[in-house]
């Protein structure tokens, strides 16, 4: 499987160029990390319904995975889309961070990350969910053969991420698949180091803190 990771700053909303940079790379599957589309929202916002995101996603001979501010009727929801071929799976995040508001904007998930793809049974845990081993065991228990961390994890806590990407590899014997934001919004400056992990926690790939880039690798 053809990975391509996009580390991109947080402030910069504009999904098709990405798209259509990786048009050109081939890949099989194209990664944004958290809240791409919108930034992070401290304060709520209207955000985008599922039609609105597969509109965008749609035409592009690859898989995507992207994390917008799903709105459904009943709430908000920070949410990870899985989108080929006009079809689409959806993870809302369950274990929602306090100290950036999420709570008062979001609602939170109540099913793990799991779904069944053309690339195999992959799982998903959003940034906060990765500081719950339990949430990580469940998913390894369900059938994931690799496990996807879109994240907008704050500068000031960057060292965590790097040790609990790996620690979460180790753990479930699976590859862990990190994608991070860049920049500051004005509120947070967040920490790159978007990264792959092998099954013994082995790095096999790592971003640094502050480029908006794109990683790649075959795994």
């Amino acid at each position: 499987m053809k990975l391509r990771l996009i580390q991109k700053d947080i402030r910069d909303l504009d999904m098709v160029r990405h798209l259509s940079e990786a048009s050109h790379r081939h890949p099989d599957l194209v990664c944004f990390g958290e809240l791409a589309v919108s930034g992070c929202l401290y304060a709520g916002g209207q955000g985008y319904s599922v039609q609105e995101m597969t509109a965008v996603l749609s035409g592009y001979p690859f898989s995507i995975f992207v994390g917008f501010p799903c709105r459904r009727q009943g709430g908000l929801y920070n949410s990870y889309m899985y989108f080929k071929d006009g079809k689409y799976q959806i993870y809302d995040k369950i274990n929602l961070f306090e100290p950036m508001n999420e709570p008062t904007v979001y609602l939170p998930g109540q099913t793990p990350g799991l779904f069944e793809t053309d690339l195999g049974r992959l799982g998903v845990a959003t940034c906060y969910d990765l500081r719950f081993p339990d949430l990580f065991r469940q998913l390894r228990e369900g059938g994931a053969e690799k496990i996807f961390v879109p994240a907008a994890f704050p500068l000031a806590r960057i060292g965590d991420w790097k040790e609990l990407i790996a620690q979460r590899a180790r753990e479930t014997g699976v590859p862990v698949v990190g994608i991070n934001a860049v920049g500051r919004d004005g509120t947070n400056e967040f920490g790159g180091c978007s990264m792959v992990a092998a099954p013994d926690g082995e790095i096999l790939t790592e971003a640094d803190e502050s480029s908006e880039l794109a990683l790649e690798i075959d795994l």
